[in-house]
C-alpha cells in the first residue's frame, strides 16, 4: 500500500513551474545547426553524472537533494531533509523509498519519461522521435514530445553552451503538471560505484 505521503513525494518528483517560451527551429534545420551537433554530440559522449539539484513544484514548494547517474539506466536522486526520499535505478525498475517511514514502491522504468535519457534509447536522428530544438540566450533545449514509449508526457532538457552542459531537465504529465531538476556543482566522467545504484534495505517491507 502507497502512503498518502509517498504518493505526493513522489508526485511532486514530476511537476513544476510553467517555462518560458523560446524560439523554436525546425528539426530538419536543426540538424546541420551547430549548437545541435554540440549536443548531440554532449549526449552520446555522455557516460556519468553527480550533481547538487534544486526542485521546484507547481507550488512553489522547493527540495533539494544530489543525483548521480551512470548511463546506460544507473540513477540515484537522493532527497535532502524534510522529503527524505531516495530514488534509484539500475535499468529496468525505479524504485522509490522514503527513508522514514521506511517504504518502498517500484514503478516500470520504461513507464516515466526518464526512461529515453537513462537508457540512451533515442537517437536524435531518427525520425519516429517527435522533438524540438530551441536556442535564444545561449541556452540551448531539447524537447521529447509525446509518444508511445513517453506515455503521454514530454521530457525537455536545458543546456549552457560555451560550453555545452546540461543545465537542467523538466517532465510534463498528462495532466499538464511540470517538474523541473536544476542541476549546480554539475561533474562528468567521474566512476560511480554500481552499489550507489541499489536501494537501502529496510529489513523485512509491508507493503499491503
Amino acid at each position: 500500500m502507497i502512503t498518502k505521503n509517498l504518493k505526493k513525494s513522489f508526485i511532486v518528483f514530476f511537476i513544476l513551474i510553467l517555462i518560458s517560451p523560446l524560439f523554436n527551429i525546425s528539426l530538419s534545420k536543426a540538424r546541420s545547426n551547430e549548437s545541435y551537433l554540440e549536443v548531440k554530440k554532449y549526449l552520446n559522449d555522455l557516460k556519468t553524472l553527480s550533481a547538487d539539484f534544486i526542485q521546484i513544484s507547481n507550488d512553489g514548494a522547493i527540495r533539494r537533494g544530489k543525483i548521480h547517474i551512470t548511463l546506460p539506466g544507473k540513477l540515484r536522486i537522493s532527497y535532502e531533509n524534510p522529503s527524505d526520499l531516495l530514488i534509484t535505478s539500475m535499468g529496468f525498475w525505479l524504485v522509490v523509498q522514503d527513508r522514514k517511514l521506511k517504504q518502498t514502491n517500484n514503478y516500470p522504468l520504461s513507464k516515466t519519461p526518464l526512461n529515453n535519457f537513462l537508457n540512451q534509447k533515442f537517437d536524435l536522428d531518427n525520425s519516429k522521435y517527435n522533438m524540438e530544438f530551441n536556442k535564444e540566450h545561449g541556452v540551448v533545449t531539447l524537447k521529447f514530445l509525446k509518444n508511445e514509449e513517453m506515455v503521454g508526457t514530454s521530457f525537455q532538457l536545458f543546456f549552457n553552451t560555451n560550453p555545452v552542459q546540461l543545465k537542467k531537465w523538466e517532465i510534463t504529465d498528462e495532466f499538464n503538471n511540470k517538474t523541473s531538476v536544476s542541476f549546480q556543482n554539475l561533474i562528468t566522467g567521474t566512476q560511480h560505484s554500481h552499489l550507489l545504484f541499489f536501494p537501502e534495505d529496510f529489513g523485512e517491507i509491508n507493503n499491503d
